[in-house]
């Protein structure tokens, strides 16, 4: 148990840091243009098989990433997670982060391709939750809104705050605000310390995996 504590106290003064100084650097590739786009069209899923609603995960590169994949009690293959849009036959993807990546710190909605971008990410997965087409509806139009309203990246992992939210709390609130069931996704906890980790998300009886690709 002391070594989980000691792993979110890590956490959240990392991300932090991350956050406001940029001080961390990324395991980022050298790769081509031509050599990127080369792995991203190896890698791509056949977009008829996602529909919005679908929950998308990758392991990122960097420390950060992989501090965050050491928070899952069940599994560590993923550390981020947003959700997928499917507009007029483009996939987007919802996904709080913050960072050097994202220095406005509010929800992103990304393309497919630059969520799963390789110079970005070891691997991702795309995962469906046994939703109703009126669920999948309200998760997606609470998506919409929290987009539109700017919602901020937490980079203090406070999962009692709901005005601004880390990428698996989105997801998290999301669906329970969605389906109206507190116990649909179970949460994690150290040290009486509760949170979500992307294993939370995928590793239950109401989520199967769609599609995973290692690069």
């Amino acid at each position: 148990m002391k070594k989980y504590l000691v792993g979110f106290i890590v956490l959240v003064i990392m991300v932090s840091a991350y956050a406001t100084t940029n001080l961390l650097e990324q395991d980022r590739p050298d790769f081509s243009p031509i050599q990127n786009l080369s792995r991203w069209l190896t890698a791509k899923p056949n977009l008829s098989q996602l529909r919005s609603g679908d929950l998308i995960f990758r392991h990122g590169r960097g420390i950060i990433s992989n501090v965050l994949m050491s928070l899952g009690q069940r599994e560590k293959k993923y550390s981020h997670a947003g959700i997928v849009s499917v507009e007029n036959g483009n996939v987007f993807v919802y996904h709080a982060i913050g960072g050097e990546e994202n220095i406005s710190n509010k929800l992103r909605k990304d393309p497919l391709a630059d969520f799963c971008n390789p110079a970005d990410a070891h691997a991702f997965g795309v995962y469906r939750a046994g939703l109703n087409d009126s669920q999948i509806n309200s998760v997606m139009i609470l998506a919409s809104a929290y987009y539109k309203n700017g919602l901020q990246f937490d980079t203090k992992f406070d999962l009692n705050t709901d005005d601004k939210m880390y990428c698996t709390e989105f997801v998290y609130k999301i669906f329970k605000q969605a389906l109206g069931n507190e116990n649909y996704i179970s949460l994690s906890t150290i040290n009486g310390k509760q949170y979500i980790a992307c294993d939370d998300l995928y590793c239950n009886a109401h989520c199967r995996e769609i599609y995973h690709y290692q690069y």
